[in-house]
């Protein structure tokens, strides 16, 4: 009887593991983000080919010229449109947090890009970054090639 006992409580535990593994989400950021302007207008720039510098400097200018403070609300829209998942400023953050945030990441390989925006309150223009990192695996010895 306690055998049996055991083999069930045992069965359910590695249901629940089992389970627990199965909805783990990798997010990848959702579909590649376009070469250039998105479906919205949102110019993500060349971004599997230029460098990382050029990438964040075409997107901070065209950030900066196609959007103004106040414009958050319609930002927005275009922003989510081109796969971006925005924040508004009404969460419970322990740090002063923009008006608005949105960030579209994007992982393929051992790359993670990232495009981010933000809207603080009195500023006359949005902030915004594109970041590109390698990420490397630890348990892999590389060269001086990085092979």
């Amino acid at each position: 009887m306690l055998m049996k006992l055991a083999q069930t409580l045992l069965a359910g535990i590695m249901l629940l593991a089992m389970a627990a593994c199965s909805t783990t989400v990798i997010n990848t950021g959702g579909p590649r983000p376009p070469q250039g302007p998105g479906p919205a207008g949102t110019n993500f720039g060349f971004w599997d080919r230029d460098a990382e510098g050029a990438v964040d400097q075409d997107f901070r200018r065209f950030i900066g010229s196609r959007w103004q403070g106040g414009q958050a609300a319609e930002a927005r829209k275009v922003f989510e449109a081109d796969g971006f998942t925005c924040r508004d400023g009404n969460r419970p953050d322990g740090a002063p947090v923009p008006e608005l945030e949105c960030e579209r990441v994007y992982s393929v390989n051992d790359n993670v890009h990232s495009w981010t925006v933000k809207f603080w309150p009195n500023q006359p223009r949005p902030e915004a970054h594109y970041v590109r990192l390698h990420m490397r695996d630890p348990n892999r010895n590389y060269n001086d090639n990085g092979n």
